[in-house]
Formats: structure tokens, C-alpha cells, sequence
């Protein structure tokens, strides 16, 4: 089975996505054809994988971690993201790979907090956070793993501090995965760390408190943890990088769990302006200072057992003792950097 639309980036990708509506609007429209949908039939095959599936996404998260492991021993600071990018991408094929299956997202200092940002072009600097949300594709299957890390090898105790509570959510996730559970479940579990945690820092109020939002004109109440995590818990893997899923799991459930914390130094600019808004505003902005600029996602892929989970990236580090003692080493992306041509480039600025 192969997907329609493998989002490999080329220019007929337009048509290719297009082309079986098309076909069915012509049987219908021409042929007075009956046409019989087979989505939800189809997505509950794909969403249980094989033993040869869950084989070749085994070895496309392999590579993935080879390739986030390889990158954590050559980041410095000074980096362009560009460079990050091209020795995950080398990684890739030189371990067999046929291409990333998505954009590769490296996203450093304020970029670290945009969620799918791929311009990676900005120059590092000592003290950013820098996330790496990567996949490579294999034969046809794809992996999809983040890990955030701290440029200069070392976290600085505002980074850490995030870093934990983004962890801690990911493993509270984690451990609810098992045949019968559901995704709503695991975002559930890992939501109350979360909250908990941005509670415990100040950057909301409590766990459970609420903010207004929405237009002017239909005001509505939002939970303050959405200021800075506003995406889902996972999605499934497989022929896509977001596959479907069967919900609950069942044996063979390919997916992910990635919580994320995004301070956005422009967090709190976006809410309506009203006065409960304006004493909150006032009141979390310290915080939001403190922590500004640092975005934190971990990303692991996992197979259901009849026993569990397997978490099948485990290949990438992602406990910090593990990370910093990993960076204190040298990678490729240390070796033969042209000096002139890095003046070279630096010459157009940095962003």
C-alpha cells in the first residue's frame, strides 16, 4: 500500500493529491457510477501496522536517532541552522534514508518556540534552546523525533526547569500507553503535568486557571496552560508521517507523544484586551520575561504491545545528564568548517 500524496516536495504534488477526486467526480458525473467511500476502512488498516511495517519504521526511527545523536555532539554556538539541518539530512542518507519524511524543523533561541518552523536560516547563540523535530523516511515509512537541547551544551537552570516539566509530562504520557487506552487519555495525563508545572513557575496562575478569549464579540474562557502549549499529544505513524491511528490503541499502534512548552516573548500581546486580561497580563509578564525565547518539545515514537508500549527512539537521548554528556563531545559538523566560507555567510547577517 502506498499513500496518494507522499509529500515528497515536488511540483506535481498538486496534481498527483488531486487526482483520484478527480477520477471520481468524472464516474459519477459521466458514467453515473456509484461511488462507496473506503477512508474509514482503509484508516483502520493502516492504522494497525504489520510486523514488516512496524520492521521498516523500526529502522527509520533508527536512523532518525543516529542522525539526532550525531548532531547533538557537533551544535555550537555560532552554528547556522542551515548547517544543523544539512548534517541531519547527510546522516540520513548516508544510513540509507531516501529523504526526510517532512520538512526538517530546526528551530533555535526565538525560533525554538514557532511550532513547524523550517526558514532555518537564523545563526545560533550561546544560551538558545534549540529544537530538532526530524524524521527520516525508509523505504517508505517514516519516523518523527524531537529532541530540544541547549546550543552550548549545558543547561542553564531557566532551561532545565522547562525541560523537566516537559519530560516528566511525556513520561507520565507514556506510561498509560497499552492496548485499549486512547490518545485522549495520555494528552489528558500529560496536560496536568504541564499545567502543574508552568503553574509552579508562575508562568500561569494555577493548573486549572482559565483566561478570556476569543473575538471581541464572543468572549469565551481558555485554559492559561494554551498559552503555551497549544498542540495535540501525538498522532500515528506509518506511510505517513501522520498516519492513522486506531483509537483506542490496539496491538501494532505505531505513534507518538511530543508535549511541548513554547514562551513566546510576544506570548501575552495577543490576548483581548479587557481588564481581567490586563491585571493577568501584568501579573504573569515577569515570568514570561524570565523564561522568553525558550521552546521545549520531546518527541518519541512508540509501538503497542500486548504488555505496553515500546518507546522505539529511545536510541535518542533525552534525559538532560544524558544530552549534556553527549554535547561534551565532537561530531562531524566540527570537523572541516571552512573558516572563509563561514565569513562568507555570515556576511549576509544573522536573523
Amino acid at each position: 500500500m502506498y499513500t496518494v500524496f507522499p509529500g515528497t516536495g515536488d511540483e506535481t504534488e498538486t496534481a498527483d493529491s488531486t487526482r483520484d477526486q478527480r477520477m471520481l467526480m468524472r464516474l459519477a458525473t459521466q458514467h453515473a457510477a456509484r461511488v462507496i467511500p473506503v477512508d474509514e476502512t482503509l484508516n483502520r488498516l493502516r492504522g494497525t501496522k504489520s510486523a514488516a511495517e512496524l520492521d521498516l519504521i523500526r529502522r527509520a526511527v533508527y536512523i532518525t536517532n543516529v542522525a539526532q545523536g550525531e548532531v547533538m555532539r557537533s551544535m555550537e554556538p555560532g552554528m547556522n541552522e542551515f548547517e544543523i539541518q544539512a548534517l541531519i539530512e547527510y546522516v540520513f542518507r548516508r544510513h540509507g534514508a531516501e529523504r526526510p519524511s517532512f520538512a526538517t524543523i530546526v528551530g533555535s533561541g526565538p525560533n525554538s518556540t514557532t511550532l513547524h518552523y523550517n526558514t532555518n536560516d537564523r545563526f545560533t547563540q550561546a544560551g538558545d534552546m534549540v529544537v530538532m523535530d526530524i524524521g527520516a523516511s525508509y523505504r517508505g515509512y517514516a519516523a518523527d523525533v524531537t529532541r530540544s537541547v541547549p546550543v552550548n551544551g549545558v543547561f542553564s537552570p531557566e532551561q532545565r526547569a522547562i525541560y523537566s516539566i516537559v519530560l516528566d509530562a511525556q513520561k507520565a504520557a507514556e506510561a498509560l500507553a497499552r492496548p485499549g487506552a486512547t490518545m485522549e487519555q495520555l494528552n489528558a495525563a500529560a496536560s496536568r503535568v504541564l499545567a502543574t508545572g508552568l503553574a509552579r513557575l508562575g508562568l500561569i496562575e494555577s493548573a486549572s486557571a482559565t483566561y478570556a478569549c476569543g473575538g471581541a464579540g464572543a468572549l469565551g474562557r481558555c485554559p492559561q496552560l494554551r498559552l503555551f502549549y497549544m498542540h495535540g499529544l501525538g498522532h500515528g505513524i506509518g506511510l505517513d508521517v501522520h498516519d492513522p491511528n486506531n483509537s483506542p490503541f490496539v496491538v501494532g499502534s505505531a505513534f507518538t507523544i511530543e508535549p511541548g512548552i513554547y514562551v513566546r516573548a510576544d506570548a501575552l500581546d495577543y490576548l483581548p484586551d479587557t481588564p481581567e486580561n490586563r491585571a493577568l497580563i501584568g501579573r504573569l509578564r515577569p515570568m514570561v520575561e524570565r523564561y522568553r525565547n525558550i521552546g521545549v518539545r520531546i518527541e518519541d515514537d512508540y509501538f503497542i504491545t500486548a504488555s505496553g508500549a515500546e518507546r522505539i527512539s529511545a536510541g535518542a537521548p533525552r534525559e538532560i545528564g544524558e544530552i549534556e554528556a553527549l554535547m561534551a563531545q565532537t561530531g562531524l559538523g566540527n570537523r572541516e568548517r571552512r573558516p572563509e566560507v563561514v565569513e562568507w555567510y555570515r556576511a549576509f547577517g544573522t536573523r
